[in-house]
């Protein structure tokens, strides 16, 4: 059993809107894959994802929320410059490099490793933001 969760096990944990969202996202004529991150990164509204999706502008603020809640979306503003979306796209690896946890975690049930993906890029995210000089 590997260790890595891939990010549509993550988007089933979502709302439909959500998962529409994220598609757009990584399908929008910006988006460029950065291989280094395992992110891609388009410079996209929220009201620009809302027209795309043919949705309101509170049901797409609304996916969006949904998406940074597990951790798949992130959102950047900088003063004077356009608002940045990255998007998960690679597999969430969770092994730990300590033994028994590793141990430990391959006992796990699969939805428990699931949470485990979520909760690491929550916080990977929180601690990107922090560093970050301006984030939404």
């Amino acid at each position: 059993m590997g260790l890595d969760i891939a990010v549509d096990e993550i988007l089933t944990r979502v709302p439909a809107r959500a998962r529409t969202a994220y598609t757009n996202l990584l399908t929008h004529k910006d988006t460029r894959y950065d291989e280094h991150t395992s992110w891609s990164c388009a410079y996209v509204t929220q009201q620009d994802l809302a027209d795309e999706m043919k949705v309101s502008l509170r049901t797409a603020t609304r996916a969006v929320g949904d998406l940074r809640r597990v951790g798949v979306l992130r959102v950047h503003v900088w003063p004077g410059a356009a608002t940045e979306t990255q998007v998960r796209v690679s597999d969430v690896p969770v092994a730990s490099i300590f033994g028994p946890v590793r141990m430990a975690q391959r006992r796990m049930p699969h939805p428990q490793l699931v949470d485990w993906a979520i909760r690491l890029l929550v916080q990977q995210n929180c601690e990107y933001e922090n560093a970050s000089p301006e984030s939404e």
